[in-house]
């Protein structure tokens, strides 16, 4: 605003065209800009409160954006939906979580690119113990290092080169140089 004190009351705000006075207006000026900026804060304010009322039975649209000081969306996120579905949508490359009686945040997930193709990524340290068994793993192939196998069931054991085979149903082992 301006340095100066407030023109006098018996200056008029208006000239006999109905346009600001100068001396006036540069009072006037800033002062409508911050309800110009004011009232768009409102109105978007009004636009998602509108969003979250448009209820159906029961579930609504939901939102929630972070933006950075270039006005572009950096974080959002939206919850919708009906009776029959519903839809939670994040716009976030890294999801991070913490429990609400600790500090630390921890990284659950991560969207990156595999193959040219944007993938989510989980973090390892997140599985619990024994949550993952056998019956969830399907697969035509398995390699390891080592394995403590136990007891096996099979019917040929082979080697990679082919040169050496234990057929177990037949009784038979087969070494070729």
């Amino acid at each position: 605003m301006a340095t100066q004190g407030l023109p006098s009351e018996q200056e008029p705000v208006v000239d006999r065209f109905r346009r600001w006075n100068p001396v006036w207006y540069r009072w006037i000026k800033p002062l409508l800009e911050q309800v110009r900026t004011t009232a768009k804060d409102v109105n978007q304010a009004n636009v998602s409160i509108t969003e979250i009322r448009q209820v159906t039975d029961g579930l609504g649209a939901r939102w929630g954006i972070a933006v950075n000081v270039d006005n572009k969306v950096v974080g959002l996120v939206r919850l919708d939906g009906d009776v029959t579905q519903s839809t939670f949508t994040v716009l976030a490359d890294k999801f991070i979580v913490r429990h609400p009686t600790t500090t630390t945040d921890i990284q659950a997930f991560i969207v990156g690119q595999v193959n040219g193709v944007s993938t989510v990524g989980i973090n390892g340290n997140l599985i619990v113990d024994n949550s993952i068994l056998a019956r969830h793993i399907g697969v035509d192939s398995l390699s390891a290092i080592t394995a403590d196998v136990g007891e096996l069931e099979a019917g040929i054991i082979r080697s990679a080169n082919g040169k050496m085979i234990i057929n177990l149903d037949n009784g038979f082992l087969r070494i070729t140089a």
